[in-house]
């Protein structure tokens, strides 16, 4: 038997690798290896007020800090039920879609693109002056920005707090942001038309694993009391027998071993998700496999920019004498969940909080995670006749990149290359 490793997996957020176990010359097995250091978050804060929480997990991520710390007060409030004012809504919402839209356009034009064009990296791209690069460079910049005027600063946003929001923007804040807006949305269309042009993926098997979202009841939301996977629905109070976690000794991140999964989650689950129940969600003809998840962020972007004008346009017409935080009631313990479609998927804070406002128990299950098992189906589905060495190993990163994976904060664009070894292609030791 041969093991063909890929490590580090490059162009990803964090540090992973994956293992390709060859018998007789095919593949006959695979392993996704999340390998970024252990964060503790769920311990760091048992033993802690409730209202420090939300500060302290938005650190766990730095892209995904917005979702992070919104989703924690979401949970927070419902166990304390706040109901926050509309206004205040209106700029949390506006602050998740600046996320994902910095977040999408990351992976898009960052870490996709330079596979679709052949070149190693990003900065090769940046050097010849790629017009799809450096317009999706400057639409990243336009979404940190929107989480800067709506959260107080790019990353660990500041002005979401309990019950609310502690400032509205001042309105020529607002309005600039409406002026940048219209440009992006007359010029998307043709940007993600450009980008769908670039068809170079490798041939693949239709995506393996059930399709797991939040919020797709009645219409496309970011938010919901419901998690929708396949055709099935359950609160979303119930996760934890859906997705059935638990730790790896191969990993350092849990695996969902629920009977209904493997799971996916992500912009491609939520656009299958969402054409189930007859939504509209524009995504191109043809088979892509797990690579139509770069299509359905695409299309997730246009969808993006419609919203938040919608948004925008809300706080420019709302009274700015209407309060921003709903009353605070006294915390006398209990149990709240959240779920929140982040970037990357499917994101859940669970909080137990005692009668003296103690967290005593907490539980954070992140996208990447939930889908850890499904890459390995899926590069096993897709590489199942495959037979080339380097090409197995390069089809097996793309693979990986595609479902967008947030392994850690860090993004690796540097490839280390040994006359001995793939790395990141591969390298291969004989298993005896």
């Amino acid at each position: 038997m041969t093991r063909l490793v890929v490590d580090p997996l490059t162009r990803v957020e964090g540090h992973g690798r994956v293992e390709l176990l060859l018998k007789e010359g095919r593949l006959d097995d695979v392993k996704v290896r999340l390998l970024e250091s252990p964060r503790l978050f769920e311990s760091l804060v048992v033993g802690r007020r409730y209202d420090e929480v939300p500060d302290l997990v938005c650190r766990i991520c730095a892209i995904c800090s917005a979702a992070h710390k919104l989703t924690s007060l979401q949970a927070l409030e419902k166990l304390m039920d706040i109901r926050i004012p509309t206004v205040a809504a209106a700029l949390r919402e506006l602050l998740l879609l600046g996320g994902h839209l910095q977040s999408h356009a990351l992976h898009l034009f960052c870490l996709i693109l330079p596979d679709l064009c052949g070149t190693p990296d990003l900065l090769v791209l940046l050097q010849r002056k790629d017009p799809l690069a450096e317009a999706g460079i400057r639409l990243k910049a336009f979404g940190n920005r929107i989480q800067e005027i709506a959260g107080g600063r790019v990353v660990h946003p500041v002005n979401p707090v309990f019950g609310g929001v502690a400032y509205n923007p001042d309105k020529q804040l607002i309005d600039s942001l409406s002026e940048e807006l219209r440009h992006w949305q007359a010029c998307w269309p043709d940007l993600c038309h450009q980008f769908l042009q670039l068809d170079n993926y490798p041939e693949a098997c239709p995506v393996t694993g059930t399709a797991l979202a939040t919020g797709l009841q009645e219409a496309f939301a970011l938010n919901g009391e419901s998690l929708c996977y396949g055709k099935e629905q359950a609160d979303s109070s119930d996760y934890a027998q859906l997705l059935g976690e638990r730790s790896r000794a191969d990993s350092h991140a849990k695996d969902s071993n629920g009977r209904a999964g493997p799971f996916l989650t992500g912009a491609l689950a939520r656009a299958s998700l969402a054409a189930d129940r007859k939504l509209r969600f524009d995504m191109p003809a043809g088979t892509f496999g797990i690579h139509g998840n770069n299509f359905a962020q695409a299309s997730e972007i246009g969808w993006t920019l419609q919203r938040l004008g919608q948004l925008l346009e809300t706080l420019r017409q709302a009274d700015r004498s209407e309060p921003l935080r709903a009353t605070l009631k006294q915390a006398n313990g209990g149990v709240g969940t959240a779920a929140t479609e982040a970037p990357r998927g499917l994101l859940i804070h669970h909080y137990v909080v005692d009668e003296w406002g103690m967290v005593v128990a907490a539980d954070i299950v992140t996208p990447t995670a939930i889908n850890q098992r499904v890459m390995a189906a899926q590069i096993m589905a897709d590489l199942a006749n495959e037979k080339d060495h380097e090409r197995l190993c390069k089809v097996a990163e793309r693979i990986v990149r595609a479902y967008d994976p947030c392994i850690s904060c860090a993004v690796h664009l540097v490839r280390v290359e040994n006359s001995l070894s793939y790395r990141p292609k591969a390298y291969a030791d004989p298993i005896f």
